[in-house]
């Protein structure tokens, strides 16, 4: 159940990610998708309900969305031969809390399970509605909700995090994203010392998870000239209408930021080209899709510590800074912007080094069909 799951935009970074992964399993696995029928905000469906859709590497399901969840979820999961059922998020309230509820009373099959939190227990993402999350933790544990249910963390960080608070759960299994390298794009030189204007681009849900209002504040204290570019759905407008959009505004005439909106999964690589770096001071990642491909399109990140990928700077790939040293930040713009276009070019090769190094070390694909084999094993029937 991926609930934000759309062929072209939304969600790209886990959409590619999934896709990626039934592709490298199709000689094994059958995979079937359950989707809303619309993105965030959406007044009508884009997609036809109620029927399977074949998309080669899976085939995929819509399914319109109420206040109780995602319409129909009971039949679909009654009616469908389901091996594993893969929940994506302990706080999805459209498919994985539904489902975790039906499944513990008995409304539906009890299944094989696997959850993939993708980083809602990291330290950064807890501490937002840190009571809301808390209350339905405690309910989980009491009312046993993840008895029988494995758990998938996609790097050691978010395994750590998943013992920290998830300890009652059956066990942990640790298999990597699966994404693919990229052509590296070709890139549009600016060059500082004609006074050219350092291009910034944040891609990524505008939610408070991501930082953008943060982002938008260290502007204010940049001298250089700089044009950030936002690119990303509105997942939470009442934060984008309260913490980040008054701040536009306020920002010094040397700095321009604009919303571009919602982007397709293949426009992202040209956006990206198009930016000098990256500029992403998020709360927290379990993987960080968006840093990957900008570093994979040969742009610098400019991340929080709060992610998997560190080091950067040492590696001439960015930088990784402490969120609470604001100005941190805004002298590593300043210092970027002041770098000649020969310098950035050595940036940008070690940008894309570094993801190369990671797609040459990441064994995802071997990972994940050993987790899906040991889960299949270890359900009643399923041995063979």
């Amino acid at each position: 159940m991926m609930g934000a799951f759309w062929p072209r935009s939304e969600s790209s970074g886990p959409n590619l990610s999934l896709k990626s992964l039934c592709q490298a399993l199709a000689d094994e696995f059958d995979f079937r998708i359950l989707a809303r029928d619309r993105p965030f905000g959406a007044a009508r469906p884009l997609a036809a309900e109620n029927v399977w859709i074949d998309q080669g590497y899976a085939r995929i399901r819509y399914c319109a969305v109420g206040w109780r969840g995602a319409r129909g979820l009971r039949r679909i999961l009654s009616e469908t031969p389901i091996d594993v059922l893969w929940l994506q998020g302990l706080q999805d309230r459209e498919f994985s809390i539904p489902a975790l509820i039906m499944r513990r009373l008995g409304l539906i099959p009890a299944q094989a399970a696997l959850l993939s939190t993708r980083g809602e227990f990291g330290p950064g993402a807890l501490a937002l509605k840190a009571r809301r999350k808390d209350a339905w933790l405690a309910t989980v544990r009491a009312a046993r909700m993840l008895s029988g249910i494995w758990l998938h963390a996609t790097g050691p960080r978010e395994r750590d995090d998943m013992i920290r608070r998830l300890s009652f759960a059956r066990g942990i299994f640790e298999a990597a994203n699966i994404r693919a390298l990229p052509e590296l794009p070709p890139h549009a030189a600016a060059d500082a010392a004609d006074g050219a204007v350092l291009r910034l681009a944040f891609v990524g849900r505008i939610s408070p998870v991501k930082n953008l209002d943060v982002a938008l504040g260290i502007l204010r204290n940049v001298k250089a000239r700089v044009a950030f570019d936002i690119y990303g759905p509105i997942s939470e407008p009442e934060y984008w209408t309260r913490r980040c959009l008054p701040l536009i505004p306020l920002l010094p005439p040397n700095v321009t930021a604009v919303h571009r909106g919602e982007i397709p999964n293949d426009a992202v690589p040209a956006v990206l080209a198009a930016a000098d770096a990256l500029f992403l001071p998020t709360a927290g990642e379990n993987f960080g899709h968006a840093i990957f491909e900008a570093l994979a399109c040969g742009v610098p990140a400019l991340i929080s510590d709060q992610t998997p990928w560190r080091g950067l700077s040492a590696q001439l790939a960015g930088w990784d800074l402490p969120l609470a040293d604001p100005s941190g930040f805004a002298a590593a713009i300043e210092s970027f912007a002041a770098m000649p276009n020969a310098a950035r070019e050595e940036w940008r090769r070690g940008a894309r080094r570094m993801a190369e190094r990671w797609h040459a070390s990441s064994d995802g694909s071997a990972q994940s069909r050993a987790m899906l084999r040991a889960v299949l094993a270890a359900a009643p029937g399923m041995a063979d």
